[in-house]
Order: C-alpha cells, then structure tokens, then sequence
C-alpha cells in the first residue's frame, strides 16, 4: 500500500482566436477585439488579449488583425497597462523557496487602434486603378497602395516573430491546395507584410502574390473564409495532449445568403450571381456544423447581419465606415452574454505555456 496518492493530471484546454476575411468590414472585428481586450482589463485582468490564447488565426482581413495582434514590432499604437511578469516557485532549500521570474508578456499592438488604422487607410487600400474598362483586362486596385500600407504597418517583422502561434490562410492556385503561412512551420521567416498581402489576394480585386517558390497565392476566403476548422486541424498537431479546445470564432457580419431558383431564370444568365453568393454561404455554414458538433470542442461563434443595406468589402463611403463601426457595437451587445462567459473563462486561466516572454528585465524606476 502506498502511503502518497498520485495527483490527478490537470485536463489540458486550449484557446483558439479565428478572425473572418471580409475585406474592410473588419472594421466590425475590430470593433468586437477592442471590447474583447477592455473586458479583460475591467476583470482586473491587464494581460494583453492575445496572450491568452495558444493559437490566432485568420484570413484575409482577419489575417491582418491575426498578425496586429500577434507579432512583435508593428508600427502601431502599442498597447498600455503594467507589465506582467510570468514567475514560478523555486524550492531553494528543504523549507525554503523563491519566486523565479521567467520573463514578461510583451504589450503589443493595441486592438482599439485596429478600427482606427481601418478608417484612415481604408481609400488607400482600396485605391481604384482606373474605369471600368481598364479593370475588365487588369485588376481594379492598385497593389503599389496596399502593399505600402503593408509595408509601413508590420516593418520588417516575419511570421516567426509572434508572441504566441499564429497562422494566416491561403489558397495555393498552382497546387490546387490550401496554404497554410504560420509562425511555426517551413513559411516562418516569410515576412508578415508578404504573409498578409497573400492571404488577401481577392482575385479581381488584386493579383496573386508570388511566393519565393514562385507558386501564386491567392485570398484565403476561397478556401476557408472562416479558418476556426483549419485552426483546430493545426491546434491538434501542435497540442496533441488536448482534451478541450476552445474556440472564439468572429465574423465580418457577412448575411446569410438565401435564393429560391423559382425567383430566377434557368441557365447561365439565372445561375451566375446566385452560385457566386451561395458558394462562400454554404463553406461558412459547413464550417460552423462541422466544428459544433465535435466533441471536444467549445465552438463559440459571433455573426449576424449588422444593416440592411450589404456593405461590400471594398465600400469605403465614410457612411458605409460609420455602419460597420455601429455594426461591430451592435454584435457585441447582441452576443454580450456569450462574450462575457469566454472572457470569464479566458481570465480565469492564469498561465500559459504557448506565449514567448521577453526576458529582460525592466529598469528600477
């Protein structure tokens, strides 16, 4: 008989950030990331949103506030609170310990200036190369514009330089295959402006961007505009231990697309449009049933149409920036329980093993 009973092992949980593709109505994500990240602080809790989750995804525009939250050394406005050191108990002797000081978890980008950074550059993004005629033999944005904003907002940072596991969807149209960029796999030195500039290559609006391997990447969204499915594949191999995965799911507010062929015309000229709008409606539907049903998973997943007019990606009317602001207040309140009892469950978790900690020490004051 043993006189020490073994200590139950901890069920290990991770969390899962996804963020939509939606072109310019990620302004209603950012919306919903600010009040994700003031949530956590009113709880007492002054960690920064992103560290208190093991993987960040996301596509298109959700790639880029995926990688705002993520990576160290965004030309951003930086996130303000205390500094919050991550330390461990050291037994120094038979009766004696000491609190060790790992390191501490990096302030970085801070997720109110998201909205902010959409509302400013959202013409530039967007910048029309020319009439209708040019745009039917070319693309109908300038990329010179975007990857310049790219450029002047991520510097020179790589994948690799995120604080906690991050990754970015891309559909590989020379393979046939999704690609997956991430801080952890063979894409990790690829800078982040690239990264972000491939995972939203709409096809019509911007070219394809041309890896280093000379294959053409395209717009995520035309394989996983939710990427909450292909985080949890990647979750899997990078957490094999896993019993529950949590996972915070945020849309751009894209409605639900409903069509009755009795309405339209047999053919080509009835079928066109419909398909092109049923197509994104039924991946993102599959997406939400797959991961609902599976066992070891808390899907929490906010969407819902914000207006009544529908707010293309590229609508950049200072009207249509004030809807989808308005649109982002109103998701959160509408989905505010919900909300609340993740971020309940996200401050409850004091540590975590998947944020890398700046090791120097601040200076005495």
């Amino acid at each position: 008989m043993s006189w020490f009973t073994k200590k139950e092992k901890e069920r290990e949980e991770r969390f899962i950030l996804s963020l939509d593709g939606g072109g310019i109505r990620g302004i209603v994500t950012s919306v919903i990331l600010s009040h994700l990240s003031q949530g956590l602080k009113e709880r007492g809790d002054m960690r920064p949103l992103y560290s208190h989750f093991d993987l960040i995804a996301g596509t298109s525009t959700g790639a880029l506030l995926a990688l705002g939250l993520a990576i160290d050394g965004l030309n951003v406005k930086q996130d303000e609170g205390p500094l919050c050191p991550v330390t461990h108990i050291e037994k120094t002797g038979f009766f004696s310990r000491q609190t060790v000081t790992d390191g501490f978890i990096a302030r970085l980008g801070d997720p109110e200036a998201f909205t902010e950074l959409y509302m400013n550059n959202a013409s530039g993004i967007f910048s029309s190369k020319g009439n209708f005629l040019s745009q039917v033999f070319s693309t109908k944005y300038d990329t010179a514009s975007y990857e310049k904003f790219l450029r002047n907002t991520f510097c020179d940072t790589c994948l690799k330089d995120s604080m906690v596991p991050c990754l970015v969807v891309t559909y590989d149209s020379m393979a046939g295959c999704m690609r997956i960029l991430s801080s952890y796999n063979e894409y990790r030195d690829m800078k982040a402006c690239d990264a972000a500039r491939a995972s939203s290559a709409a096809p019509v609006y911007f070219p394809p961007f041309y890896a280093a391997d000379g294959h053409s990447l395209l717009d995520g969204g035309i394989v996983a505009n939710n990427p909450a499915l292909a985080a949890y594949a990647e979750a899997q191999k990078l957490y094999p231990e896993c019993e529950v995965f949590h996972i915070l799911s945020l849309s751009t507010a894209r409605g639900v697309y409903r069509f009755n062929p009795k309405d339209g015309i047999p053919g080509i000229a009835g079928w066109a449009e419909p398909v092109m709008k049923m197509y994104p409606n039924a991946q993102m539907d599959f997406v939400n049933r797959i991961l609902s049903d599976l066992g070891n998973v808390d899907y929490v997943r906010i969407e819902g149409a914000v207006s009544k007019e529908k707010i293309k990606m590229d609508d950049t009317r200072p009207e249509s920036l004030k809807t989808l602001v308005n649109g982002g207040e109103k998701l959160w309140q509408e989905n505010r329980d919900r909300l609340d009892s993740f971020l309940s469950v996200l401050s409850e978790r004091k540590t975590s093993d998947s944020v890398r900690l700046r090791q120097q020490i601040p200076a005495r004051t």
